[in-house]
């Protein structure tokens, strides 16, 4: 009978660990999809103003377009380099500045020879 006894009182701990586990496991889960849903929204809401500045620019820009959209999104505090591109920044990245910094002098350079 103590032999019983002893049994179900070492199942009973190891249900208890169980238990604690999937509570844990449930928790992650359940963080995992606020984040997600989180993100979702964010990503609606970039896409729509993304979509809604499309449809304001004027169809002659083109040929800085591609470098305003990059200097709007740095300057909105996303990356724009090949490193990290679209990730949130936190502060300057040396490797954003020096791609906008190309692309303004490819830009300027376009619009001085089509002047010429």
């Amino acid at each position: 009978m103590e032999e019983i006894i002893s049994l179900l009182a070492h199942f009973q701990e190891e249900l208890q660990v169980l238990t604690n586990d999937f509570q844990k496991m449930k928790n992650t889960i359940y963080n995992i999809y606020k984040e997600n849903e989180k993100l979702k929204e964010e990503n609606q809401n970039l896409k729509k103003l993304l979509f809604t500045k499309e449809e304001e620019e004027e169809p002659d820009q083109e040929g800085g377009m591609g470098y305003d959209n990059l200097t709007r999104l740095y300057k909105e505090g996303f990356h724009v380099c090949h490193l990290n591109f679209g990730e949130g920044r936190e502060s300057d990245c040396l490797f954003c500045m020096g791609l906008l910094d190309n692309n303004l002098d490819e830009v300027e350079e376009e619009d001085s020879g089509a002047k010429s």
